[in-house]
């Protein structure tokens, strides 16, 4: 009975050794890694991001707004058979575009906000906030993720591309239009499917 208490013991400890190092294994944040399906990593996300954004910034500069620039961002479509973490697109560039001096209104938290002054103005808070301060955006900004896959001598080819548009609310003219590309041979067949 005491050996095979033993023997017990050992081979639970050794399955738990065996579990521990087959587990996930961390990897290093500041090395990009390409997917094996073809999808967009963070690292390429936050870099579009960036670059886009810059290019933004570049247009307001040349073409300033006397009352200010307000734009609506409104959250990426992610049209791919991947899932993308858009957000972290949406937040990279988002922070970008504050940098520039380009500040953002968020319009699908404006209900909240209206519920909010309301209750300021019922004299139930301490200090009243306005209606009259809030801030209408003068530019729409749209953004999708679009993919096209084929095949190149036998090779699986996956192409995504991050598509931005920036409209006027006025005129609804889109005023400058730009995308990134990413094309690269997928190593499985997993994940991304015809």
């Amino acid at each position: 009975m005491k050996l095979l208490a033993i023997a017990l013991l050992a081979f639970s400890l050794l399955l738990s050794i065996i579990s521990c190092s087959s587990g996930a294994k961390r990897v290093d944040l500041d090395k990009d890694l390409i997917s094996d399906t073809g999808g967009l990593t963070r690292a390429e996300l936050e870099d579009s991001a960036k670059k886009l954004a810059d290019k933004v910034g570049e247009f307001f500069k040349k073409n300033p707004k006397p009352e200010g620039i307000f734009v609506a961002f409104l959250p990426t479509k992610n049209d791919t058979s991947e899932q993308i973490s858009t957000d972290i697109f949406d937040n990279t560039f988002v922070q970008n575009l504050i940098k520039s001096g380009i500040f953002t209104v968020r319009i699908e938290n404006r209900k909240d906000a209206l519920k909010e002054l309301a209750l300021s103005q019922s004299g139930l808070t301490s200090n009243p906030l306005s209606a009259g301060n809030m801030k209408s955006p003068n530019f729409f900004i749209k953004c999708d993720i679009d993919e096209n896959i084929f095949s190149n001598k036998g090779d699986r080819i996956v192409e995504q591309n991050i598509n931005l548009e920036l409209r006027s609310v006025e005129t609804q003219l889109v005023t400058w239009s730009d995308k990134v590309t990413f094309r690269k041979q997928a190593r499985s067949n997993k994940g991304v499917t015809w």
